[in-house]
């Protein structure tokens, strides 16, 4: 199973992450859509989606948007968050905390839980714009950033 994970897009999604996302059989967004255009590109590519509201987040199109969701994809515990220093605990379960919010690609291991920030597509602050792809295997996952 492929699971397409992008942050901070700030009202941009560009085509070559959009068609990429394509592909994948679930889509994760980590928080700063930054507009109703852009969270309407996200849902018009029909894919099961979770999304959190971001600090940019404070449209309409965000009023129903939660801060930190948790939940099972393929046998694996995800907790979403946007900015990873609001993160108060996680589940005992936990297996892969994705957030956003620094526009920085970043992947490490602490106390058997990865945590993964697939970076911007859109605004990359000095790094190129990039957004992750999780191939998944019952309860395994590979990560692979793609950058634009």
């Amino acid at each position: 199973m492929k699971i397409g994970v992008i942050s901070d897009t700030h009202g941009s999604l560009p085509d070559a992450a959009g068609d990429a996302l394509k592909k994948c059989d679930y889509l994760i967004h980590a928080g700063d859509i930054g507009s109703e255009a852009c969270y309407r590109a996200i849902f018009q590519l029909n894919l099961p989606s979770y999304l959190v509201r971001g600090n940019c987040d404070w449209g309409s199109y965000a009023a129903d948007m939660q801060e930190v969701l948790s939940f099972h994809i393929d046998g694996i515990s995800i907790s979403l968050i946007h900015d990873l220093n609001r993160l108060s605990r996680l589940a005992d379960d936990t297996d892969l905390v994705i957030f956003g919010h620094t526009h920085h690609y970043t992947l490490f291991e602490r106390q058997g839980v990865t945590y993964l920030n697939p970076g911007s597509v859109s605004e990359g602050r000095g790094e190129p714009n990039s957004f992750v792809i999780l191939d998944t295997d019952h309860g395994h996952f590979k990560v692979k950033q793609y950058t634009l």
